[in-house]
């Protein structure tokens, strides 16, 4: 009977290696037909880009080099920059946009829109549909956008290179996290640079409470906040793919669900945030009585950032950090507006269709802002609600940017204001 316990214990234990053995080889499989599938799907893992420092503009992509992007989730990019430093095509000659009707877009990480090919960006749709719907207008465009912008930083844009081509309409992108942009305590916070030593042009308070604008500091590295270990906004990534890309894949994936609060980036962002408080200029600002602390943090999370921010224009306040905030935006839509009235070009906001989010807060302040300059708003998201489709439907799955869908809708509405308004075009 011993015996007998002691074969069926053996066979216990075979059974139990067995088992084993075919969980590691399914797994083993698995990883080999995932490995298998992203090698086929997605051809690299690593981002790469270069970048330089522009006098009078700040920085750009370099001329000319390859830009890969990917999210190691949704999409796997490879574009080259223009001439200019652009994610676009080479802008027409002068004399070609000056006999056309030229559109300027200007704008963020929507513009630039690393996440889809230069074809299938939505100025590019914009002027396809163009052409075959309202083809006596002769629309061409232009674009330029570079990511963790605001329109303060994009005047130069326009200065140095979109008014030389004398567009008739220049299009603002909007996207919610521009309010934050346009304010440099937000971007020194979120960045590690000094507020007063910037590497783009950003805009200051005057003596008498109204502002101006400030060039870029060349000598922006020497002014960090205090921490040597802040990376560059111009390093380059090495664009060498990781030994397994689906190790890559999976870590992406659970990165994108860790928690923000245990990211080492955002503790860093803790400290710059308590060097700022501690300056005389800036301590009205962090009044607890505002609750300025507390807001500034939903910027400091490393994961969605974007999202949390956002959430202090949901809703009017008569906080200092949130009227200052508007305040910034409001001067950079003053300049942009002087500035299309100069050049003889009209001047419109597309509103990208995240403003819809945060409870419609954040398109409340925008058209609030728009309208006491007389500047129309074209709102995507009310485009793409009018067609039956949902929102979330225009960006990625596992990334808050434009996909196809979304370039598409953008410039299917900017093609309906086009339609109701071709006089801008003569």
């Amino acid at each position: 009977m011993a015996s007998g316990r002691g074969r069926g214990a053996v066979r216990r234990v075979r059974v139990a290696c067995w088992n084993a053995l075919l969980l590691i080889t399914g797994l083993a499989l698995l990883g080999l037909a995932g490995e298998v599938w992203l090698r086929l799907k997605g051809p690299f893992m690593a981002v790469h880009h270069q970048d330089v420092f522009v006098a009078d503009v700040g920085p750009l992509l370099r001329p000319r080099t390859e830009v890969r992007w990917t999210n190691r989730v949704d999409f796997w990019t490879v574009s080259r920059a223009n001439s200019l430093g652009f994610l676009d095509r080479e802008p027409p000659s002068p004399a070609r946009a000056a006999e056309s009707c030229h559109i300027a877009v200007i704008g963020d990480s929507f513009v630039e829109a690393r996440e889809v090919p230069i074809s299938e960006k939505f100025h590019l749709w914009l002027e396809e549909m163009a052409a075959r719907e309202l083809p006596a207008l002769d629309v061409t465009t232009s674009a330029f956008g570079r990511r963790n912008t605001g329109q303060i930083e994009q005047l130069a844009w326009y200065d140095e290179y979109a008014r030389h081509l004398r567009p008739r309409l220049v299009v603002l992108v909007f996207v919610p996290n521009d309010f934050a942009n346009n304010f440099p305590l937000w971007r020194s916070v979120s960045d590690g640079f000094d507020p007063e030593h910037l590497p783009y042009v950003s805009a200051e308070r005057t003596e008498d409470g109204g502002f101006r604008l400030r060039p870029p500091d060349p000598d922006y590295r020497q002014f960090r906040l205090n921490d040597s270990s802040v990376p560059s906004l111009w390093t380059t990534p090495t664009p060498v793919a990781p030994p397994s890309l689906f190790r890559s894949w999976l870590s992406a994936r659970i990165a994108s669900r860790t928690d923000a609060l245990e990211n080492p980036l955002y503790a860093q962002r803790l400290r710059w945030l308590e060097l700022l408080s501690q300056r005389p200029t800036r301590a009205l600002l962090f009044d607890e009585r505002q609750s300025a602390s507390k807001t500034l943090r939903r910027i400091l999370v490393p994961a969605g950032p974007i999202r949390q921010v956002n959430l202090l224009f949901a809703e009017e306040n008569d906080g200092l950090l949130y009227t200052e905030t508007l305040a910034f935006t409001a001067f950079a839509l003053d300049e942009f507006k002087k500035r299309a009235e100069r050049d003889g070009a009209a001047l419109v906001i597309l509103a990208q269709h995240a403003a819809h989010y945060y409870g419609g807060g954040v398109l409340a302040r925008l058209n609030e802002l728009a309208a006491e300059r007389r500047i129309p708003v074209v709102d995507q998201g009310d485009f793409i609600n009018r067609q039956g489709a949902e929102l979330r439907d225009a960006e990625w799955a596992h990334d808050g940017h434009w996909n196809l869908a979304g370039h598409r809708s953008a410039a299917e509405a900017l093609l309906e204001y086009l339609k109701q308004n071709q006089e801008l075009c003569e």
